[in-house]
């Protein structure tokens, strides 16, 4: 074989090895998606980059329900990754064995009828069939990925992904009483879908109020008797589904309108 052929052949195996590292499926550490399997079950985790931003309700004009003020300064110091979707029906009997869920048995429709309890040995279960750690999201995690992360637009929007509800999520005016399909309305900046609507997400903490000072990787009170749900679901109002506002839940509550997503740890 000759030098040309030869050098023909190294720069092709160069440009197929760039193409298939760029894919959106990769799961190299640094990927900005990664693409996790359990169970033949494929689902994709987005990577939020660290960054800071005003959690809480910035409208300083606006009466405030779930105590979401005084609005704060919170830094996140390292990157983590947020599922695309929340999990869904068929994710969950992947992991778990059962189907808990009120409304039907779909595979992509959101899993709810969870508790906070069992959300977290979802992930403590999915965590060992992958080898990666996965868990709920912090609430700043939560809201800051809400807002577009390190890609949030200059002005915030009310909801997660824009400022008009019925683009980007499911409630009370355009569900028709039911949960519907993940990943079919407008996503937000990160391209995360449904984390304003669809159902309600049991976030890590514990609820408490909020201080004013800033904080960098607040895990929240240390103890507590509720466990906080961002996000709003399809059976609340519009003003429940803006990323700031907040609800709080037993953790041992199941709800027809409350599931999850889970964080992956790098």
């Amino acid at each position: 074989m000759n030098k040309k052929r030869i050098l023909y052949l190294m720069v092709a195996a160069a440009l197929l090895f760039t193409a298939c590292s760029n894919d959106d499926n990769d799961t190299t550490p640094n990927a900005d998606m990664q693409t996790i399997t359990v169970s033949g079950i494929e689902f994709t985790m987005v990577k939020v980059e660290p960054g800071t931003f005003m959690m809480g309700e910035i409208n300083g004009d606006l009466e405030v329900t779930y105590s979401e003020k005084p609005a704060h300064q919170v830094t996140l110091t390292k990157p983590f990754y947020m599922a695309k979707t929340e999990v869904t029906q068929e994710l969950w009997q992947a992991v778990m064995d059962t189907n808990p869920s009120y409304f039907g048995v779909g595979t992509n429709l959101p899993v709810e009828q969870v508790s906070y309890n069992e959300a977290i040995e979802f992930c403590s279960r999915l965590s060992t069939s992958t080898g990666r750690t996965f868990t709920l999201p912090t609430e700043a995690q939560w809201e800051y990925a809400a807002r577009g992360g390190h890609k949030a637009p200059a002005t915030p929007t009310v909801y997660a992904g824009g400022s008009e509800l019925d683009a980007v999520g499911w409630y009370t005016d355009n569900c028709d009483g039911t949960t519907h399909e993940v990943g079919s309305k407008a996503p937000n900046e990160l391209g995360l879908y449904d984390m304003s609507g669809s159902v309600r997400e049991w976030c890590l903490d514990w609820y408490g109020e909020y201080s004013a000072t800033a904080q960098s990787d607040p895990q929240g009170p240390s103890s507590g008797t509720n466990r906080v749900a961002r996000g709003g679901g399809w059976a609340s109002w519009a003003r429940e589904c803006r990323i700031p506002a907040r609800m709080e839940f037993h953790p041992d509550n199941k709800y027809g309108d409350t599931g999850f997503r889970v964080v992956m740890l790098p």
